[in-house]
């Protein structure tokens, strides 16, 4: 009994919003982008305020590491300054953050900028088309919920060579 109870209140039981990690929800520039401008920063958008500490951008192109300084927390975006006269060419930006629950979050994207591209100011933040990154609370919850199966069973087995 004490198990099919503990069993129907672990899966009776959905994710709690803090359990779900922050997750990418734009950037400029966006994913995949083709610029006509120099861009002289990246920012990207999260679905909640990233904590500073772990949090970090690194964009690359064609003469390498294109980002300076240290990543900026703007509320729940991260702006990252990049290099003065940028070169024509493909982007990278791989980025790493620690979401607002303290867990890490991670992805990378690309964009392009033509040949013929001026130094331009910073542009408002864009929906990203591609991003990736880690958190699947429903995993957790289904672990919990065998550990409280396996934890019922071994309790319900001892119960019964007591009787």
């Amino acid at each position: 009994m004490l198990l099919g109870l503990l069993t129907v209140l672990a899966l009776g039981m959905g994710a709690s919003p803090a359990l779900a990690h922050d997750g990418l929800t734009g950037s400029t520039p966006a994913a995949s982008a083709a610029l006509t401008a120099v861009p002289s920063e990246v920012q990207l958008e999260f679905s909640g305020a990233p904590q500073q500490l772990g949090t970090r951008v690194v964009v690359t192109g064609p003469g390498g590491t294109v980002s300076t300084g240290e990543p900026e927390i703007r509320g729940t975006t991260v702006v990252q300054a990049l290099s003065a006269d940028l070169p024509a060419g493909a982007y990278r930006v791989q980025w790493r953050a620690t979401s607002s629950d303290g867990h890490p979050i991670e992805g990378n994207y690309e964009f392009s900028v033509s040949p013929d591209a001026a130094p331009a100011a910073p542009v408002t933040p864009q929906p990203a088309a591609a991003s990736t990154g880690t958190g699947t609370p429903g995993v957790w919850w289904a672990a919990g919920a065998l550990v409280l199966v396996a934890l019922g069973t071994v309790v319900a087995g001892r119960l019964r060579r007591r009787a």
